[in-house]
This record gives structure tokens, C-alpha cells and sequence, in this order.
């Protein structure tokens, strides 16, 4: 039996105990029990009656496959008076919202910014208390992070899975050079020298003992670095920015080790890479049978903390006149079945903090088995740091790192330029 077929049965059973037992809709089963031990008699109510709603969805390519397979069958059984339409990805979120056809709900990925500078944003506490929706459910990190958006408590997203960076190794590579494995969570220090290690040319083949790419967000993010001081000018020239910058600049002095090439194709078809940072799940979803790879907690600062995990975030639209359909149908991808179902397949890394749901990760994927499985559930992350003009500063401090990686410039001098790139690029924003 597939795994949505399971997935549609088990709920199928799930509503008829419920219909036996005879629940009304909403009530909880400590107030079907407090009825009973009180002795009062059920009274028969009919049911409820609900106009057609038609929830628009706008989400992340990846994600409509998941909707289609376990979250479709549900809506068909629990909330028959729900039509789920899936928008494609164009026209762009600022061109629907131009025209007036804003759907209901919209998801992000890493960055809940499009939708607060479109004033998009729906404060969801009401309907999580009106739902009875348990946050308790949810990843403690990846909660806080989605919280970090609101400045007065507001909840404008629910994560809806975790998003974890991992230091994946090429097990050949290893033990062609005779050099252990990595641990998880080693110390920035502790990585850069396995990577020293690691990087050489054999055979005319040059290989990298560690590479990240052309963006600092890894260290940046285990840091929780502020592009901006309080009075809302750049600030990376910092003791924790210098620090950073340090630290990135080792591991690109080593000779060879730096390269501006694809991360994930320098590891799973050049095989060159021996070590890189990347979510885990794209090997997962899609295991390469001959590449010989495993992975732990990425490296860490002092503090111990890793990367963020905010991943893909879904969301109400403050236009939506459907707002408690939308909600329903977000309730349901977080659903313990619907969660345990992704998590066996490891479609995505479940955001849910039930031990029984976690330790199920993987369990119907067999190309995956004797992998690390629980690295995605492993290391305590820091909340992410939401700045209102963070997703300009970004790609210029980026710049700025590749060119200490290169050594293009000093730490001083690109950081010092990054930071007036910065003031410049606000400014200019806030002009038009």
C-alpha cells in the first residue's frame, strides 16, 4: 500500500471512530469525557452547514506535490466545502497583488519580507486560539524564528518545516587520504583543519576540503549578525562581523580550497568536494546510489548554536475574506498524520516536535538507510535575525566576503566598503 493511500485510510478510520464516538465538530475529547462523568445526555444536533469556499494557494514549487498527495484527500473528507486552487508561479505575488487577485494563502521560503512590504501580513494568534492549534507541536527554534517577525507578538507565519544546513562528507574522499570523519557540531576550528587536510590536487584532480559557496549566510546566522546598529545604519565592522570575517578568511587561505562552482554539483558530480554545507534533504529525496556520502550538525562558533532552521513559512493574506477555511486547510498540513507521513518519506524535514513523529524520519526511504538520520533533528539553533532592509544588505556583504575569500581586499577594507554599500542602497531605497 502507498504511503498516501495509508495516509488516506488512516484518516478514513480516524473520522469514523470519531462519528462513532459521537463528537461534534470542534468538541474535544475531554469535553466528550467531562459530559459523560457529569451524567448529561448528548443532545442530537444537525449538521453544520457550510457555503462552498474556495481557498487560492500560491506555493513554493516544491511544496504542490506535497499538497497534492496528503493534503488533498483531506480536505475532500474533513472539509468537503473546500475547494483548493493552486496558482502558479507566475504572475508574481506583486503583480497579483496589483490587479486585486491576492490569494489566501501564500508561502515563503527563508524570508517572510515580500509579504510584510506588500502588507500582506496576518497576525494568525486568533486563529490559533479559536482552533485550539497546539504550537507546543511545533519546532521550538523554527517557532521563534517565525515569531521574530512580529515586534508586538504577532504570529504571521508557521514554519512548515525545518530547513537544516549540514556538513555533508564524500566518505571516498576520506579515506582515499586516510583522514577521519567529521563529528558533529566540530568547532570552526576543528573543521578548517580537516579541511587543510583535505584539500590537494591528486592525480591532476584538484580537490576542496570544505567549500560554502559565495555567501557567508552559515556564519553569519550562527552569529545572529545585525546588518544594522539601532539607529538603522550599517554596522559590519563589529568584533562578531571581524570575528566572521576571520574565520572565513582561514578557510579560504588554504590553497585551493576556494571555488565559485555549483556546491552541490562539486559534490555529487564532480565528486571533488570532501566536505560542503547544504540542506541534507536533496540527497535524501533523490539518493545517488554510487556517491558514498553521510552527514553531521555543521561546525559551530563558540556558542554552540547553528544556523537558523526558517525554512518555508505559510501564510494567511490580510485581504483573504476566507480566512478560517485557509486556516483549516493549514491545520492540516500540520496534522500528525499528514506530518508522519512526510516524515517516513522524508518529502521534507518534518517542523514537528513530536518524539513519535521525529524518530519515524526516513523510515520508508531504503536508499537512506545507515545514514545519519538524526543530524536534521540534532544542534540547538539560534532565532533569525529579521531586519527591515535585511534582504538588500545581504547580497552586498556576500560580495564583499567572496572578496576576502579571493583576497581581492582585506577584511578592513571590504567590510568598511560593504558597509557604506549598504548605507548607499538604503538610502536610495528609501528615496523612491
Amino acid at each position: 500500500m502507498t504511503v498516501k493511500k495509508m495516509l488516506v485510510f488512516t484518516m478514513m478510520i480516524t473520522l469514523i471512530l470519531g462519528m462513532a464516538a459521537g463528537c461534534g465538530q470542534g468538541e474535544t475529547a475531554s469535553q466528550t469525557a467531562a459530559k459523560a462523568d457529569s451524567g448529561a445526555t448528548p443532545t442530537s444536533t444537525a449538521p453544520e452547514k457550510h457555503d462552498p469556499v474556495t481557498v487560492r494557494m500560491m506555493l513554493i514549487a516544491a511544496y504542490n506535490e506535497v499538497f497534492h498527495t496528503y493534503i488533498d484527500p483531506l480536505i475532500k473528507e474533513k472539509y468537503p466545502w473546500i475547494t483548493l486552487e493552486y496558482l502558479e508561479a507566475k504572475p508574481a505575488l506583486p503583480d497579483l497583488v496589483a490587479t486585486g487577485d491576492t490569494p489566501d494563502i501564500v508561502m515563503q521560503n527563508g524570508s517572510l519580507r515580500p509579504v510584510l512590504d506588500l502588507g500582506l501580513q496576518y497576525d494568525m494568534n486568533s486563529l490559533v486560539k479559536k482552533y485550539n492549534f497546539d504550537l507546543t507541536k511545533l519546532d521550538p527554534d523554527l517557532l521563534k524564528s517565525a515569531q521574530a517577525y512580529g515586534e508586538k507578538g504577532e504570529l504571521y507565519a508557521l514554519p512548515s518545516d525545518r530547513s537544516v544546513r549540514a556538513l555533508l562528507y564524500n566518505k571516498d574522499i576520506f579515506d582515499k587520504f586516510n583522514v577521519p570523519y567529521p563529528k558533529d557540531a566540530m568547532k570552526w576550528e576543528e573543521a578548517i583543519a580537516l579541511a587543510k587536510r583535505l584539500t590537494r590536487t591528486d592525480g591532476g584532480v584538484q580537490y576542496h576540503g570544505l567549500i560554502l559557496g559565495t555567501n557567508v549566510d552559515n556564519m553569519r546566522s550562527e552569529m545572529q549578525l545585525h546588518f544594522f546598529d539601532k539607529n538603522g545604519k550599517a554596522n559590519v565592522m563589529s568584533a562578531d562581523w571581524q570575528k566572521v570575517a576571520q574565520t572565513w578568511k582561514q578557510l579560504f587561505d588554504i590553497p585551493g580550497n576556494f571555488t565559485k562552482a555549483n556546491v552541490r554539483d562539486t559534490f555529487t558530480k564532480d565528486r571533488t568536494a570532501a566536505m560542503i554545507i547544504t540542506n541534507s534533504s536533496f540527497l535524501l529525496r533523490n539518493p545517488i546510489p554510487d556517491l558514498n556520502w553521510d552527514y553531521v550538525v555543521a561546525p559551530t562558533f563558540d556558542n554552540g548554536l547553528i544556523q537558523d532552521k526558517l525554512g518555508a513559512m505559510l501564510t494567511i493574506a490580510a485581504t483573504s475574506k476566507n480566512k478560517d477555511a485557509a486556516f483549516q486547510v493549514i491545520s492540516l498540513y500540520f496534522s500528525d498524520d499528514v506530518q508522519t507521513a512526510i516524515a517516513r518519506t522524508a518529502s521534507l524535514v518534518s517542523g514537528s516536535n513530536v518524539p513519535e513523529i521525529v524518530k519515524q524520519y526516513g523510515a520508508d526511504t531504503p536508499a537512506n538507510k545507515g545514514k545519519n538520520l538524526k543530524t536534521d533533528f540534532n544542534g540547538h539553533a539560534v532565532t533569525k535575525v529579521v531586519e527591515q532592509y535585511d534582504n538588500l544588505a545581504s547580497p552586498l556583504i556576500n560580495s564583499a566576503f567572496v572578496d576576502i575569500a579571493t583576497g581581492a581586499k582585506d577584511i578592513n577594507t571590504a567590510l568598511r566598503e560593504a558597509q557604506d554599500k549598504i548605507d548607499q542602497k538604503i538610502a536610495e531605497e528609501k528615496a523612491k
